[in-house]
């Protein structure tokens, strides 16, 4: 007993740091995210900054713009290799530069030098090879879920030879995702945003399998709303949730429940018509 506790508690451990490793990916993809946000942002005010003091240059100190355009990125670079502004606009500009166009630099500088020495760039890489994926697909499912019912989704489109997407924000089945090299997109499949990402205007149809019902009744919802002609079919795991799905917007319901049921009896019925041949024929 006190082996089998040891066995379990290692199990749990290893499960609980996969889903920690897991977790922290997807924390610094979208670290990384908001790090290239805040970095384009700097970069296009210090675009913006420069043309202004180039502007300023121009109409100050008689030059044309692309002299007042070298002249402040002189400036603001702190090079010194042009003279100094011989009207007062002109030192005016020259000051202002220095005080915010240095400041931006350096914090554009330090900004990108965390973003590489912290390691968010590879989260970035990972999220836009990712997406540029998914945009080349056309004519693709999307299986919204990735539990029981979705793997074994997964597997017989892959045995299709069949491009799909998967949406699903659990963060305990990420891993699995990516050992079988899946493209998929982590939120909830209910969400118009996450569906757009997913392709849905490209995609031949919807799969809602996620285990809740009524997560798939918005699933549903959103999808219906979002593509009328798109096929979309839904996992009820309730008789009474298949009215309501259909309501939605569902072409097919599938109980998997029921369909194991129905195979199983099938199975039992045709062993039972085999023996009773053997005996007749014995």
């Amino acid at each position: 007993m006190a082996r089998e506790r040891r066995g379990r508690g290692q199990v749990t451990s290893l499960r609980r740091r996969a889903a920690e490793r897991i977790e922290s990916r997807a924390f610094v993809q979208r670290e990384a995210e908001h790090f290239v946000r805040r970095l384009m942002a700097l970069v296009g005010a210090l675009i913006l900054l420069t043309c202004a003091g180039a502007t300023a240059f121009t109409a100050f100190e008689r030059e044309s713009w692309w002299q007042g355009f070298q002249h402040s990125v002189d400036t603001i670079a702190t090079i010194g290799s042009i003279s100094h502004p011989r009207t007062l606009g002109g030192e005016v500009t020259e000051l202002v530069l220095i005080g915010l166009g240095l400041g931006t630099l350096i914090y554009v500088l330090v900004t990108a030098a965390e973003l590489f020495v912290a390691g968010e760039l590879f989260g970035v890489v990972e999220v836009r090879r990712m997406q540029r994926r998914i945009e080349a697909l056309t004519d693709h499912y999307l299986i919204c879920g990735f539990g029981r019912v979705g793997h074994a989704v997964a597997r017989d489109l892959i045995d299709a030879g069949v491009p799909f997407v998967v949406v699903d924000e659990n963060p305990d089945v990420r891993e699995d995702m990516e050992e079988m090299n899946l493209l998929h997109i982590d939120g909830r499949g209910s969400d118009d945003e996450t569906l757009k990402q997913a392709g849905i205007d490209r995609a031949r149809a919807v799969i809602a399998c996620v285990d809740s019902d009524a997560e798939n009744v918005f699933i549903t919802l959103t999808a219906r709303g979002l593509r009328p002609d798109i096929e979309i079919v839904a996992r009820a795991a309730q008789e009474s949730s298949e009215p309501k799905l259909l309501r939605a917007g569902a072409n097919d319901i599938v109980s998997p429940y029921r369909a194991s049921g129905h195979a199983m009896a099938r199975l039992a019925l045709s062993s039972d018509s085999r023996t009773r041949e053997a005996t007749a024929a014995g």
